[in-house]
């Protein structure tokens, strides 16, 4: 049996960047029931003459009354591709989010070169690991961007 959980994620530039909007669950009779929460990615403050990206790090927690098989893929947030940038008025940010320490996989929904992330068991935490591009010209403010992510069991 499958079942979709999306949960819509936010992220501001300036304190815990990733806040839990709201998770809608459909799933059919008998099926595992399960949960997503967030504690957040944190990129700290940005400094656009910084020669080094900004990195942040956050959690994703996928709880279950039953052990699962689940996948977990992240939208490109308001961006049209997963190219995702956060936005105060018109200025831009870009940024990426990762599924390694490395930041060498783009955690997104599986197109385009990005990977989705395995969750199994019935309690199951994972890294986010995000970076901010560096040497970005950017208006001093608040950066927010809209993230849904989708787990599939």
């Amino acid at each position: 049996m499958r079942a979709q959980t999306r949960m819509t994620w936010a992220r501001s530039l300036g304190g815990a960047l990733a806040l839990l909007f709201g998770c809608v669950e459909s799933r059919p009779a008998l099926a595992a029931s399960c949960s997503v929460s967030s504690s957040g990615v944190s990129f700290g403050a940005y400094d656009p003459v910084d020669a080094a990206d900004t990195r942040g790090t956050g959690m994703i927690r996928l709880s279950c009354d039953q052990s699962v098989n689940a996948t977990v893929a992240l939208n490109g947030g308001g961006a049209s591709s997963l190219d995702h940038v956060m936005r105060n008025g018109t200025s831009e940010l870009a940024y990426d989010l990762y599924v390694d320490a490395q930041r060498a996989g783009v955690w997104g929904d599986g197109t385009g070169g990005s990977q989705t992330v395995s969750f199994n068991g019935t309690i199951v935490d994972r890294s986010v690991y995000g970076a901010i591009r560096a040497r970005q010209r950017v208006t001093a403010g608040s950066y927010t961007d809209v993230i849904t992510l989708t787990v599939t069991y």
